[in-house]
């Protein structure tokens, strides 16, 4: 088994997974997830037709934003895949780059073995950046 650190950087509807073996090594990409419904409008999300609710007038149903919803079930779909992932590469430490409010919901939804071996988060949105300029801010706001 290999020391090596994981590089997860997420929003609400990408996140990439990035490799490195050493310190001074480049960060590499291993995988990629896309979440279509994120970058969706809510009125295109609405599975339900229009109409009433099972709580009609009294508003007993309680309003889910769908939004939310969206970002928690992939925080959950990525939380699974990351555990399946950290069970064949064994990273004896993962640091997570991911927008607010997905860094909250991406780390409810870790398993306490991957918590474990959460070393930083930051609530900072890379997604759009090259591995390489990504990798360049990192040296310099954390003086690697």
């Amino acid at each position: 088994m290999t020391s090596h650190k994981a590089i997860l950087v997420a929003n609400s509807f990408v996140a990439r997974l990035f490799e490195q073996s050493h310190l001074q090594q480049p960060w590499v990409e291993t995988r990629d997830w896309w979440h279509a419904e994120g970058r969706m409008h809510a009125r295109e999300l609405e599975r339900a037709p229009l109409g009433h609710s099972l709580a009609g007038r009294a508003g007993l149903a309680p309003h889910i934003d769908i939004r939310h919803r969206e970002r928690a079930e992939f925080a959950h779909d990525l939380a699974l895949d990351l555990h399946e992932a950290w069970a064949t590469e064994k990273w004896h430490a993962l640091e997570i780059f991911a927008s607010n409010p997905f860094l909250g919901e991406l780390l409810a939804h870790l398993r306490p073995d991957i918590k474990n071996i959460v070393h930083a988060t930051h609530p900072l949105d890379w997604t759009s950046l090259s591995a390489g300029e990504m990798e360049k801010r990192w040296r310099k706001a954390f003086k690697v």
